[in-house]
């Protein structure tokens, strides 16, 4: 028997369907592909869980808001940086008087801004579970005023120069945010820092592969032929790199997914276990206990 194909539950779009989505249609060229705005706007479908792909920065000015981030819940107030990065899952909780100043940039502009990751990498990692940090006056008004200057130029009239001049503008917030991580990370100096050397490579191609295939490839050995290296060795570079192993990414990934269908679908554990590519429900439930120590019906019925 042919196993059923569910329509995902989980809304995902691009930063051209949230554009639609908040009203504003009429945006095109750059104004397509960067978005700068305040908690004003108003997009109704952060108040379900989605998955956006973009990568979104923002500062809040005033009142406070809660978000679940990959299911994990962070108050954002005056003064809070928070970045989260392309299909991260989010769901805006609650929102009391929230204000904030936002740019929301799409996966496609991204990979055209000068960013070198193996200079980000080490920060970026390390403060990797919690997306929120809480900066002073004179850093929150740094990273406004360079999401300011982005709201200017995409608002005008484009000009021959003006995807590079936000292009420069978006690398100069991702290297300031990057600074902020880096004074973090320097005031943490018993964790170890990932060691910048050809892993950072293959962590970023691993990391994208698993995006791509970790609904139906679980297999270590599978993203070691994806990338032409043995098993051993993509766990031993993944592992330096990182501080987990390949086996602990996939499983973050499967757990999370699994998490998010349990706790928001109308999907039975039978259903899920096949959108998972589980041979049956049985194994499922082995491979959730085995790393969240609960069964799947436990955790639904947990409220976790």
């Amino acid at each position: 028997m042919d196993k059923p194909a569910p329509k995902p539950p989980i809304s995902q779009f691009s930063l051209n369907e949230l554009i639609a989505l908040s009203g504003d249609d009429s945006r095109r060229g750059l104004q397509s592909e960067c978005l700068t705005a305040d908690s004003r706007s108003d997009f109704k479908a952060f108040h379900f869980p989605c998955r956006i792909d973009a990568l979104i920065i923002g500062i809040g000015t005033e009142g406070e808001a809660t978000i679940s981030y990959n299911l994990q819940e962070f108050r954002l107030r005056k003064n809070t940086l928070f970045f989260c990065s392309p299909n991260t899952l989010l769901q805006i909780k609650s929102m009391q008087d929230f204000r904030s100043h936002v740019a929301v940039i799409s996966s496609e502009f991204l990979r055209s801004i000068p960013i070198h990751l193996r200079d980000l990498m080490p920060a970026v990692l390390q403060q990797a579970g919690n997306p929120c940090v809480e900066l002073d006056d004179a850093e929150s008004g740094s990273i406004r005023g360079i999401i300011g200057l982005i709201e200017q130029e995409v608002r005008a009239p484009e000009q021959p120069y003006s995807r590079e001049i936000v292009r420069n503008l978006l690398s100069a917030i991702v290297y300031k945010t990057g600074n902020i991580l880096q004074t973090l990370s320097a005031a943490r100096p018993d964790e170890a820092k990932a060691p910048r050397d050809r892993s950072e490579a293959y962590f970023r191609q691993f990391m994208k592969l698993l995006g791509e295939n970790y609904r139906h490839q679980r297999s270590v050995r599978f993203y070691a032929q994806q990338l032409c290296i043995t098993p051993k060795y993509l766990t031993t570079l993944i592992k330096r790199f990182s501080g987990s192993s390949v086996s602990e990414w996939i499983g973050r990934y499967v757990i999370l997914e699994a998490k998010t269908l349990l706790k928001y679908s109308h999907m039975s554990i039978q259903e899920i276990a096949y959108a998972l590519d589980f041979p049956n429900q049985s194994f499922f439930g082995s491979y959730f206990k085995r790393i969240t120590g609960l069964s799947p019906t436990q955790y639904k019925e947990s409220g976790l």
